[in-house]
């Protein structure tokens, strides 16, 4: 059986395991939880306040390029877990000033649940690690977030093969909503949520 992480919310835990716990069950890319990673190390140990590395150094201990760390503080900002409070000077070496959070709505976000187990294809029920990505779209100065949670409750699209096409179990789920009259994939909006959570099935 498998140990319960405790909650990121979780007052008697010291901010950084909280903050750790978070970054180790978000469904995003690797090279976002390498920067919320590295970000911490540079970070009150208390309460993630004056964290301000430069991306430079962040680059050189995670091995990932500028594009990559900048893209990646635009994930963190519009997930809410990094508030900009302070901008840096390139001409004098300042590196931008965050403030590291645990968002409020941290349940909302695409998040392992307190096991940490496979999600269940929604499909074919087949055990399945959720494929984590996001995107981030500027609408002013703010950076919003949008997630393919498809990748995340269905099995990953097989191979082509030679003579044959294999439907992916996306594919035949919306066939299959289709013949029951219900509503496929791409018309069920926030309701996608309910099936995340279905599939993960493992609440906080």
């Amino acid at each position: 059986m498998s140990r319960r992480l405790h909650a990121p919310d979780d007052e008697d835990k010291p901010f950084i395991a909280r903050w750790n716990v978070l970054v180790r069950i978000l469904l995003v890319e690797s090279s976002v939880k390498a920067v919320a990673r590295s970000a911490m190390d540079f970070a009150d140990f208390d309460d993630g306040s004056s964290c301000h590395p430069s991306n430079e150094r962040i680059e050189r201990e995670t091995g990932l390029s500028e594009r990559t760390v900048r893209t990646a503080w635009q994930v963190l900002r519009g997930l809410g877990m990094a508030e900009r409070v302070g901008y840096g000077s390139p001409h004098r070496k300042l590196a931008d000033e965050y403030q590291l959070v645990i968002p409020e709505w941290w349940q909302s976000l695409p998040i392992y649940g307190p096991h940490v187990r496979k999600f269940t294809c929604l499909y074919c029920q087949k055990l399945i690690t959720p494929q984590g990505n996001c995107a981030v779209k500027v609408d002013g100065d703010k950076e919003k977030i949008a997630f393919q949670l498809r990748r995340m409750v269905f099995c990953p699209a097989p191979r082509a093969t030679k003579g044959r096409d294999a439907l992916d179990c996306l594919t035949e789920w919306n066939e299959s909503q289709r013949h029951d009259g219900e509503r496929t994939w791409n018309q069920l909006g926030d309701d996608t949520w309910k099936l995340f959570r279905q599939a993960r099935a493992d609440e906080w």
